[in-house]
């Protein structure tokens, strides 16, 4: 024992004189156990804290009752100073058996096998046939790897006091031996029912149901020991396992979910919540499934894939284009990432861009499109692009541009007679000459095709180095 424990103790034993007078009555088992069984509940839901001060508000109501302190005891075991609190108490209260069972609990707990055996004996003989001594000794027995004669004492303790905490230790007893397995279970079963709150009892009784060949019940009973460990990511995806395995994809959404809310990351597990969400054609809930698994796989491009067709399907447009944006960034080199982004703008009649994204897919080695080159020539088509890019001074750039906007303007002017306007355009070169980008000035015309017949145009000439940045004007005007 250390200096620090035997201080508490002197300390202690000053503590636990009583006053003269009627000797106070020990707790009945019934009673002490239930009060056990209140502390494990608090340790587990976090609010040992509550009880010790509703223990402490006892003591001042009724000073001469030894119990609210031998409950303290309980609540602080196994520390020195639980253990200094028993002793003090079984030396003042001899006839009182519950500090002897304290003491022999926090031997138990500390390895010291041999020395809780005397402390469990007293109690025993103190009040004789007391269960909650019975039932100590027989996880001392257990300690010492005695489980016949654990067994025995377990069984002893329970026929005398049947409580959920007496049914738990025989049965995790039972539940390692050959053979035991199914008493072990129904023992569990039993005591789950009056006290949930026992994470080990959930998780050895949710292993045997499933060892049994009833998946349904081992979720159940899972699902308590979830709902005991909210925070718990892990716990949550093992429970999705569970109801998985149990046929009950709808549950097991629910604790994927819950798993990605507290952080769980893991590729396989969230891929496998995305495909439940598909199986039960929850688009929404894919969606989220799929950002998460998105964020947790930034070099695969396929959950952004999926975000794009749940955005089409949803008719944004915005939020398609934002999808395969993204997915391009990551594999520029697949070319059916960059067709299917060309087709969206073209669909949109974005031609100067959908050219430059068909001519990205027609240049990307992996995953080629066969339709690609067609496609791309016949966009080329539509708009009257040159065969060749423009080149040589300034003015030379403008004539050869000037003749694919004049056909495609007497073209449509064909379908609209009246069509006429104006178009004016900037294009920014950089000192080698090339064009960096074209904007448009005035667009009185509206005609989509020719004025993104001149943005291809001007963007794919060859201008003289060092040229500063030229406008083109041209003023469309019906033949008289």
């Amino acid at each position: 024992m250390t200096s620090r424990a035997l201080t508490c103790l002197l300390l202690s034993v000053l503590c636990a004189l009583p006053a003269a007078g009627a000797r106070p009555v020990p707790a009945p088992a019934a009673e002490g156990m239930a009060m056990l069984q209140r502390m494990d509940t608090a340790r587990v839901q976090g609010s040992p804290s509550t009880l010790r001060t509703e223990l402490d508000a006892q003591e001042a109501k009724a000073p001469k009752d030894p119990m609210p302190r031998v409950y303290r005891a309980f609540l602080a075991l196994p520390s020195d100073e639980s253990f200094a609190e028993f002793k003090a108490l079984a030396v003042v209260y001899p006839e009182n058996p519950w500090p002897h069972v304290g003491m022999g609990l926090v031997y138990v707990r500390w390895g010291m096998l041999k020395d809780a055996a005397a402390p469990l004996e007293t109690a025993r003989k103190v009040v004789p046939g007391f269960a909650p001594a019975l039932w100590a000794d027989g996880l001392r027995l257990q300690a010492e790897g005695k489980p016949a004669e654990a067994e025995a004492r377990l069984r002893e303790a329970l026929a005398k006091l049947d409580v959920p905490r007496f049914r738990t230790d025989l049965a995790l007893l039972l539940a390692g031996r050959p053979g035991g397995a199914a008493e072990a279970r129904a023992l569990l079963v039993r005591s789950v029912k009056d006290w949930p709150e026992q994470p080990e009892a959930l998780q050895v009784l949710s292993r045997l149901a499933r060892e049994a060949g009833d998946p349904k019940a081992g979720a159940e009973a899972g699902a308590l020991l979830v709902a005991l460990q909210p925070h718990d990511r892990e716990a949550h995806r093992r429970q999705a396992e569970a109801w998985l395995a149990a046929g009950d994809k709808a549950q097991a959404v629910k604790m994927l979910e819950r798993y990605a809310t507290l952080g769980g990351a893991e590729p396989a597990v969230l891929a496998t919540w995305v495909r439940l969400n598909v199986e039960l054609n929850r688009p929404e809930d894919e969606a989220k499934a799929l950002v998460r698994l998105a964020a947790a796989t930034p070099k695969d491009p396929e959950p952004l894939l999926r975000l794009a067709t749940l955005a089409e399907a949803k008719q944004d447009a915005a939020g398609t284009e934002a999808r395969l944006d993204q997915a391009v960034a990551l594999a520029p080199q697949r070319a059916d990432i960059q067709v299917r982004r060309a087709r969206l703008l073209l669909k949109q009649e974005r031609y100067f861009e959908a050219v430059a994204a068909y001519r990205a897919a027609l240049a990307a080695p992996e995953r080629p499109v066969p339709e690609a080159a067609e496609e791309a020539a016949q966009l080329n088509k539509k708009l009257r692009l040159p065969a060749t890019p423009a080149k040589g001074t300034v003015e030379q750039i403008y004539d050869r541009v000037s003749l694919g906007l004049v056909a495609l303007y007497l073209e449509h002017l064909m379908e609209k007679p009246d069509l006429k306007g104006n178009l004016k355009v900037r294009v920014d070169l950089d000192p080698t000459g090339k064009a960096t980008n074209v904007v448009v000035l005035y667009d009185s015309l509206q005609d989509v095709l020719i004025t993104h017949h001149a943005h291809v145009a001007f963007m794919d000439a060859q201008y003289p180095p060092g040229s500063p940045s030229p406008e083109f004007q041209y003023v469309f005007r019906p033949p008289r």
